[in-house]
């Protein structure tokens, strides 16, 4: 076999398999957590999407964890702000259980500030909340800087319709997804 045809192969296979991936990617994606029972010290709320602020409140609220950190907020949001911006309906509670993170960026930045605070508050369990396309980057993250932390995956479904904008958003993630779990297995 000539070595274009090989290179031509090689590089069809490889494209097969990315997009086998993909589409068990897309059709493994959680509808929501799977465990709505188990209670956790805190849970962490990853900024970026609608509804996901709201969401880290209510489970407060249900009495699912104790304490909320929001990792990924604008320096320049305080939390006065964040929930009016976000129309979090408080319902009384008690706003220092709710801790703000300003230094992430992305999503191992997430992680890394989210070890600090736990670290701070001696929390041993948490419940991971985040859009269901990027909760198993996000668990690859997190268990790699919280090895001896429960983490419970609470993912929310994208709530839409599937344009060609949210679906590349859909494959940048799913790249993303496959560089964390290549670097965790190399580690």
């Amino acid at each position: 076999m000539k070595k274009t045809h090989l290179f031509g192969a090689l590089l069809l296979s490889g494209f097969g398999a990315w997009a086998l991936g993909f589409i068990l990617f897309f059709k493994l994606l959680p509808d929501g957590p799977s465990d709505m029972d188990t209670k956790a010290d805190a849970a962490v709320v990853l900024t970026g999407g609608k509804g996901r602020v709201q969401y880290g409140f209510s489970l407060v609220q249900q009495g699912l964890v104790k304490k909320l950190f929001i990792s990924g907020v604008n320096p320049k949001v305080k939390m006065s702000e964040l929930i009016e911006l976000q129309k979090v309906q408080t319902n009384g509670l008690d706003l220092p259980q709710a801790y703000l993170g300003y230094n992430a960026q992305n999503t191992a930045e997430n992680a890394a500030e989210t070890a600090v605070w736990v670290a701070q508050e001696n929390v041993k369990s948490i419940r991971l909340v985040t859009a269901n396309y990027h909760i198993w980057r996000s668990l690859i993250e997190f268990s790699k800087v919280l090895p001896d932390v429960q983490i419970i995956p609470h993912p929310l479904a994208y709530g839409g319709h599937w344009t060609y904008k949210k679906f590349g958003l859909l494959i940048s993630e799913y790249n993303k997804f496959l560089w964390a779990w290549l670097v965790a297995r190399v580690r």
